[in-house]
């Protein structure tokens, strides 16, 4: 306080007043390197030693040092510095751990409990081993071979974040990426390669290093387990020579497999071709093993193994198996060569043979000898395994066989090449023609070449239009296959087709085509239109001239087979109404309009007559090809049938077939009636002179009559002597049944029948006979005429058989069957 009298200041203290002190500076702390922290100490080594000093001064009195972690004291004892008023304490913190990271330490100084200490702190900063490090895979799964493959790689635990290398076998890898995580701890890598069979059981490895440790590398392997198609390596057997293999011989082939995988399955190929264990025929098949017991040359080619496993198929190098033999015949070549007199022909004889034919040999063979052709005559290719041998005939004796032979180290040819020369001529016609790939303009026809006459041929195909008759197409192929276009839509078309050689034109094929309407080209398609039986024009022709000279019924019986049919399918055929197609139409509709009407008149007639039980009505009916009237007859119910079982017989034939119907070798028909003539009958006047009297061609045709007789109502109506057994003795001309409940002619019983059939000649004219008139309206019959020529004294006696016509009959009203008139009605006998 300041005295104001006197100017002075006085200072008073209070006997209760404590004085603290003067206190110390802030602490500095020092690191081993004597350089001083601030902040943060490090950084350490894990699992090295920590060495801090703190260092205070000034205070009065001298200040305390202690180090304090947290909360915690560590070190209390300081001891006095170098210089006075100077006080240190050194902490040491040994075997550093994970957990000493980022600690804090406190140095503090006090020398009163009444102020606040000065203190210094500092964290500490440390360097990390990675904790761990590992491949990433699904528990080391296998790898298939030639795949691109990710392989993961990932450490925990290091600081600073530890690299990541790999390694293969010891290699450096290069190919992969590297990524650290956000707070350092984790580092991830990831692998990108494709495995290869070479790398199956190889070490893969993934490497942590953290460099700023000791021991700062961790590593992780894998052993690569690599799955890989089979490789195989095919060979003969090691005692084998590839080269001197002969028919007969036995063959071995071993294939060794490395695969990944095992596999599971070995197959054996003969040219592309899976080969079956066979024991019987000699191979056996083994998994790895293959043996061929007495081979032959079929057995000749390439041979491969295949071997499978989960990964696929793997094929071995194909080994081809040799095998000499001698040489065979090529089987597709010339065998017909077709030569002119004084012509060169260049015939070829082709070979197969292993190794190829050294030698050739060539004979000639005619049906007289074998000659050996001299080796100037031909001329040898062992290149091509082929010989060409020019021959030249010059008599008719120059046409027959040659036949070649060849040799080669396995020996000589067993069976010869035989080829014919043979006088050329013209070639066949094509056939199996098929008209296809019809369109607006155009057509394709297609057909397959006939023998071409021992010449080169080549095939002309000429195209009309139908309706004018022009050329449309003229086309020239060494193939009978043709496609013709530039033609107009909706026409229809006439084709020919023939082959032409050297020698001449074969015969024509006629075929019938169209184009397409331009309407028409959405309807559908044309699939084929094949035409089968083709005519020729010469065929035509021939026919025309022998139609004149052969009887109707050959004529239609070849004819009705000569047809050219066209099958049609998706598209109909366009179809107009020609003049000539209108004309016809109405021929046809005429003609079946005539025939309708003729066939009622004929029912109505047949209803009359059936009224009239003594009418006989007639039929008329063409007869069958000879080939096919043993069959006619059997089924036409207009014919009397000749089996030998029925109740009646014929007298006057041996056979069931109508002598009328026998054709001669030339195709005509018999020059006379029927042979087998009734013992009855050797006697009577003027038979032999009919017999002998020349006979007319038939016409073709066999006539039947057919009776209709009332039943008598006792057979004495008939008469009972002997000359009604004369009449059934007439039987053989015309085939008489008596009628009634049993009638007994010519000592022979004959069962009751309902009608009576007659086989008539119409073609046989017997000279005229006045004596004899026919009572008929149309004109004596051939067998009418010809029961005049027997003499009266055959039927003398016979009053009772002429008298049922009428005279002495108790029947009015019925037909009789006279011998003058024999089976035919002297009111209806035309036919």
């Amino acid at each position: 306080m300041v005295d104001s009298t006197t100017a002075k200041s006085r200072c008073r203290i209070p006997k209760d007043l404590t004085f603290p002190g003067i206190p110390p500076h802030k602490p500095n702390i020092i690191d081993e390197r004597g350089k001083t922290v601030s902040t943060v100490a490090g950084p350490y080594e894990e699992g090295g030693d920590m060495k801090l000093t703190c260092l205070v001064s000034g205070g009065r009195p001298e200040p305390m040092v202690k180090w304090w972690r947290g909360e915690t004291l560590l070190d209390s004892k300081d001891v006095p510095g170098e210089f006075p008023s100077l006080r240190r304490n050194t902490l040491v913190v040994t075997d550093l751990s994970r957990a000493d990271l980022h600690a804090v330490f406190t140095c503090q100084a006090s020398n009163n409990n009444i102020s606040q200490p000065e203190s210094a702190s500092v964290a500490i900063e440390m360097h990390l081993r990675p904790l761990s490090v590992s491949i990433l895979s699904s528990e080391h799964a296998p790898l298939s071979a030639d795949r691109k493959y990710n392989i993961s790689c990932m450490t925990v635990g290091s600081r600073p974040p530890a690299k990541l290398f790999w390694y293969m076998d010891g290699d450096k890898m290069e190919n992969y990426t590297e990524r650290v995580s956000a707070d350092g701890n984790m580092t991830n890598s990831i692998f990108t390669f494709k495995p290869t069979l070479f790398d199956h059981n190889k070490m893969l490895t993934c490497r942590s290093e953290n460099h700023k440790v000791h021991g700062g590398v961790i590593e992780d392997t894998w052993k690569l387990n690599v799955f890989f198609v089979p490789i195989l390596r095919l060979g003969l057997g090691s005692n084998m020579n590839p080269d001197d293999i002969e028919e007969g011989d036995d063959v071995y082939f071993e294939c060794k497999v490395r695969a990944n995988p095992w596999a599971y399955k070995v197959v054996w190929k003969h040219n592309g071709n899976v080969i079956q264990n066979n024991a019987k025929n000699g191979v056996i098949v083994q998994q790895y093993d293959l043996a061929l017991r007495k081979v032959n040359r079929s057995q000749a080619g390439n041979y491969t193994c295949v071997a499978s496993n989960v990964e696929g198929d793997g094929y071995s190098n194909s080994v081809e198996l040799k095998i000499m033999y001698k040489p065979i015949c090529v089987a597709e070549q010339k065998r017909i060569y077709g030569v002119a007199r004084h012509e060169d022909a260049g015939v070829v004889c082709r070979v197969e043979a292993y190794p190829p034919p050294e030698s050739f040999r060539w004979a000639f063979n005619n049906t007289e000898e074998m000659v050996d052709v001299p080796q100037a005559r031909y001329k040898n290719s062992t290149r091509h395994s082929q010989s060409v041998l020019t021959y030249r005939p010059v008599t008719e004796m120059d046409y027959g066989t040659v036949l070649c032979w060849a040799s080669n180290t396995a020996g000589q040819q067993k069976n010869a090449c035989i080829f014919h020369i043979i006088p050329a001529g013209k070639p066949e016609s094509p056939y199996n023609c098929t008209l296809t790939n019809q369109t607006t303009q155009s057509l394709s026809v297609e057909c397959t070449a006939g023998f071409d006459g021992g010449q080169p041929q080549h095939f002309f195909l000429e195209v009309f239009d139908q309706e004018t008759g022009l050329l449309r197409a003229n086309e020239t192929s060494d193939n009978p296959q043709f496609t013709v276009k530039g033609l107009e839509p909706g026409k229809v078309l006439n084709m020919i087709l023939y082959a032409v050689n050297a020698k001449g034109r074969s015969e024509l094929i006629l075929l019938e085509g169209f184009t397409l309407k331009v309407a028409e080209k959405q309807t559908g398609k044309l699939s084929s239109l094949t035409a089968s039986n083709e005519i020729s024009l010469n065929e035509i022709l021939a026919e025309e001239e022998i139609k004149t000279k052969l009887n109707r019924k050959n004529f239609q019986r070849r004819t009705c087979t000569r047809a050219v049919r066209v099958l049609f399918t998706g598209t109909p055929v366009p179809f107009e109404i020609t003049p000539l197609l209108a004309g016809l139409i109405g021929v046809i509709s005429a003609m079946l309009l005539v025939t309708g009407t003729i066939l009622a008149a004929l029912k109505v007639r047949s209803e009359r007559r059936a009224q009239r039980p003594g009418d006989l009505p007639l039929k008329k009916a063409t007869a069958p090809s000879s080939e096919d009237l043993y069959d006619a007859d059997d089924r036409n119910p207009d014919v009397v049938p000749t089996n030998k079982d029925s109740d009646y017989q014929l007298t006057g034939s041996t056979s069931g077939t109508p002598l009328a119907t026998q054709d001669t070798p030339d195709g005509l028909p018999p020059s006379s009636l029927p042979t087998q003539q009734n013992n009855h009958l050797q006697g009577l006047t003027g038979y032999n002179e009919y017999n002998n009297y020349p006979t007319l061609p038939l016409s073709g045709e066999v006539t039947y009559a057919e009776l209709c007789l009332a039943r008598p109502t006792t057979l004495s109506t008939l008469g009972t002597d002997t000359k009604l057994a004369n009449l059934g003795s007439v039987t053989g001309l015309g085939g008489l049944q008596g009628y009634g409940s049993g009638v007994i002619v010519g000592g022979k019983s004959y069962a009751k029948e309902a009608t009576v059939y007659a086989c008539i000649d119409h073609s046989a004219r017997p000279p005229k006979i006045d004596t004899v008139k026919s009572t008929s309206s149309c004109g004596s019959t051939p067998l009418s005429t010809m029961s005049g020529l027997l003499h009266d004294s055959t039927v003398t006696g016979m009053t009772g058989v002429t008298g049922l016509t009428g005279t002495t009959s108790k029947h009015p009203a019925r037909e009789v069957v006279t011998v003058r008139t024999p089976l035919i009605s002297s009111q209806e006998s035309c036919v």
